[in-house]
Order: structure tokens, then sequence, then C-alpha cells
């Protein structure tokens, strides 16, 4: 099964990845200011164990350090505090950045009060990173046994839902509903949701960037396929779809591998 097209926010295999090996403050910083700029969300794993992390934002780009939103309750927050190092990873639109940070520590900013209030995860900036650039922006595919689906509100306000194709932090691709009328390119979907069986649906607004026909090679009634970026997504929003792109890898994974252990 062939359930995802790229890995998005799991760490990549540096053994594998020599050829995306960037070196030096100023490069590693500059990797930084990238993912600053873009606003992305980025995932902190601890050391290179897939499943102690923490999703959230970078805040703060020091003279040697950086600093990441730790405000709220984690289940890793402690193992992560104690991990001899912390695995950075973010996907701002087709590039993936993964880097090292070590040396982590609390910090909150003077004049705010309360537990947690304001607090910050300061580390040690490295002196290398790697940057992947790929062509399809590491979209995954539901599983589907997820029955995932879009659901969205077309002209007279009534809801419509299509099969959702693929799915990345950035925007995802879906069958358009038989029979609606077809929206005309960067028309944007108010009042959206995405939806799988056995989660809760999330809530989103969707920027139509390409309109696919079906090609003389398929069927007459195949489906015409929408793919839409995010638009305008709150933080919490961006982290539900984050934690579902990363679920669907686990998922996909443990798929591929079964058949090796039954052999």
């Amino acid at each position: 099964m062939d359930a995802t097209l790229h890995s998005s926010f799991r760490p990549i295999e540096l053994d594998e990845a020599a050829d995306f090996r960037v070196e030096g403050t100023m490069a590693v910083r500059s990797l930084v200011r990238e993912l600053l700029g873009s606003r992305s969300l980025v995932v902190l794993y601890a050391a290179d164990d897939p499943d102690v992390f923490l999703v959230t934002r970078l805040l703060a780009l020091e003279a040697d350090t950086v600093e990441f939103d730790f405000t709220g309750g984690n289940d890793h927050r402690d193992a992560l505090l104690a991990a001899p190092w912390l695995t950075v990873v973010g996907a701002p639109g087709p590039v993936k950045i993964q880097f090292r940070v070590t040396a982590a520590e609390v910090v909150r900013p003077a004049g705010v009060d309360g537990p947690q209030a304001g607090e910050r995860l300061s580390a040690l900036l490295p002196s290398e990173g790697w940057r992947v650039q790929r062509r399809n922006a590491f979209r995954v595919r539901p599983m589907p046994e997820d029955e995932a689906r879009v659901t969205m509100r077309i002209g007279d306000g009534n809801e419509s839902s299509g099969s959702l194709t693929d799915l990345s932090a950035g925007g995802l691709s879906f069958e358009w509903p038989e029979g609606r009328p077809i929206p005309e390119l960067g028309t944007t979907l108010h009042h959206c949701r995405i939806e799988t069986d056995g989660r809760a649906p999330i809530p989103c607004d969707l920027r139509i960037v390409r309109i696919d026909s079906p090609t003389e090679a398929e069927p007459p009634a195949a489906p015409v396929r929408i793919s839409a970026e995010f638009h305008g997504m709150p933080d919490e929003v961006c982290r539900s779809v984050q934690l579902y792109v990363m679920d669907i890898e686990k998922r996909a994974r443990a798929a591929q591998r079964r058949p090796d252990r039954a052999g």
C-alpha cells in the first residue's frame, strides 16, 4: 500500500539525506528565518523518537539560540526537556526543514505571570541542518478506513461532500460532488470541514488553486478533482491538520511493515 506520497513531519533519516545537508551557523540561521517568515508550525521530537513530540511554533531567533512556544499542557513535556537533543522539523510549503538543538531550557519573558504563562523553550542553535525541496509538498493519502471527506456549503447554502484524496499542512485535494456547479479557480470556499470516522471534524476555509477534469483515459463519470490551499486558519486548527497528517503517516508505515512481520 502506497499510502504516503512524501513523509512531511517525520524526522529525515540522516544517512539518506547527505545531499540536503547545509553547514555553518549562517546557513542554519537562514533555515530558521525561513520557518519564522512562513509562520508555519514545527514539530519538536525528543531525540529521534517519532512518538514523543510537541507541535508548536518557532517564536524567535537570538544570537546563538532559538525559542519555541512552550505554553500549555503536553504529555511529553518532561521527556522533551530530558532528551539529549531535540529534532526540529518544519514544512513551509513544498520545503522540509530539519535541524537538531541542544541544551533546551524553559524561559519566561519578564512581566508574565501565572503557571506556564508565556513559557518558551530556548535551545542552542546548531551548525548544521537539512533542507529538502520536493515537488508534491509532502502530501499524504488518507487511509481507506478513515472514509475521509471534505464537506462544504455550495451556492444555496446546502452542504455537499466529496472524498478527500490527499492532504498536507498547506492544503488538500478532493473530489468535487457530482451534479454540483464547478467553482472558478481562485474561489474561496468558506465553512468547510474535513471529516473522518473517529476524529473530530476540522473546520477550514479553502482557496481553489487547481481544477482537474477527467482525462481521456478515465471513465466519463470520473469525478472532477479540486486542489485547494488552506486560508486563514487559526493555530489550533493547523495543529489538528498536522496531527492528522502525522497519524496517517504512522498508520501507513505500520501497514507497510505488516507483511514483513507475517513472513
